[in-house]
């Protein structure tokens, strides 16, 4: 085996074992985000971060969607929603619905996740474009949708229950003309 192969292998493994390293730190210290910075970037550019909230000993009780209303100049509305990884098949939710959970539920509600907003709504148009190429849209509302799951102690539900009431909140308007 060259050299050249041997480094590059190297490099490789050695890559990831910071990786491995990388999700065991805290996320808020300042010195390991500089540091990890550019491994940071790489987990989020493929989407492979990872954060602790499912297994911490608080994790999240937090379970929200976002849908997008769009309004149209002749005063209809068309509703877009995000693909969710419970409702699709398993090739999807492999292939991009945890994707999308993992966006809606770690970054696009956000208010310091505003700069993606603005193109969600303009994702939102073309998605409904097929749909309404005949219409003018005006106006696409962000909208999340949530439920804060009760503490166990407090009150008990039985796995697959459905007797969640979501809050909703317009949380961005996107002006088209």
């Amino acid at each position: 085996m060259n050299i050249t192969k041997k480094i590059l292998i190297s490099f490789f493994i050695l890559f990831n074992f910071f990786i491995m390293l990388r999700v065991h730190m805290p996320l808020e210290n300042k010195v390991v985000s500089k540091v990890y910075e550019p491994i940071d970037s790489y987990l989020s550019f493929f989407s492979i971060y990872q954060s602790w909230t499912m297994f911490a000993p608080d994790p999240s009780r937090l379970n929200l969607f976002i849908t997008a209303e769009v309004e149209f100049e002749d005063g209809s509305k068309d509703s877009y929603d995000f693909p969710r990884a419970k409702d699709l098949g398993m090739f999807e939710n492999v292939a991009y619905g945890e994707r999308y959970d993992k966006l809606m539920t770690s970054s696009l509600y956000r208010d310091d996740h505003d700069f993606l907003w603005k193109d969600t709504a303009k994702f939102v148009l073309r998605k409904l474009k097929a749909k309404n190429f005949h219409k003018i849209p005006m106006k696409v509302h962000l909208v999340k949708h949530w439920y804060l799951t009760p503490r166990l102690e407090k009150k008990f539900l039985p796995h697959l229950s459905n007797n969640q009431t979501y809050e909703s909140f317009k949380f961005y308007t996107y002006e088209v003309l």
